[in-house]
């Protein structure tokens, strides 16, 4: 998700730059906001792959192909409430100004980036029970 968010914002735009966004909300400016930006969605990225297998796992489904369809759809659900709080939200009182007009090809983009995770966390599912026989 972080790769392909960082390659939409360096072919069209840097306010589409998820990290960067993500970091100045909490320090208030644009230096040294990469860092803290890619801590955050690091943690969260763990966080929720880790909450998304736990649920795979209650669900019973880690056989092939049942982890890939269902992350992708718990990352379309995932992205359709972050594109939201992106957009109705944290555009609102985020610090920098250049950030405070979140656009629906925005929302568009974090969604499929989330899909994206959701699809990668599936397969690494897959992968995980092929290679330790879990299912």
């Amino acid at each position: 998700m972080t790769a392909f968010m960082t390659a939409v914002s360096s072919a069209f735009s840097k306010r589409v730059d998820m990290v960067r966004a993500l970091g100045s909300y909490f320090t208030g400016r644009l230096e040294g906001a990469v860092g803290l930006g890619r801590l955050i969605h690091a943690v969260s990225g763990l966080i929720f792959g880790v909450i998304y297998l736990m649920i795979l796992s209650r669900m019973g489904a880690l056989a092939f192909p049942y982890p890939i369809f269902l992350g992708i759809a718990f990352g379309f659900i995932h992205g359709l409430l972050m594109a939201y709080f992106l957009m109705i939200f944290a555009s609102e009182r985020h610090p920098i100004e250049d950030y405070r007009k979140a656009t629906l090809e925005e929302g568009l983009l974090h969604l499929v980036g989330h899909i994206i995770f959701g699809a990668v966390v599936g397969l690494a599912a897959t992968l995980l029970t092929f290679s330790f026989g879990i299912a």
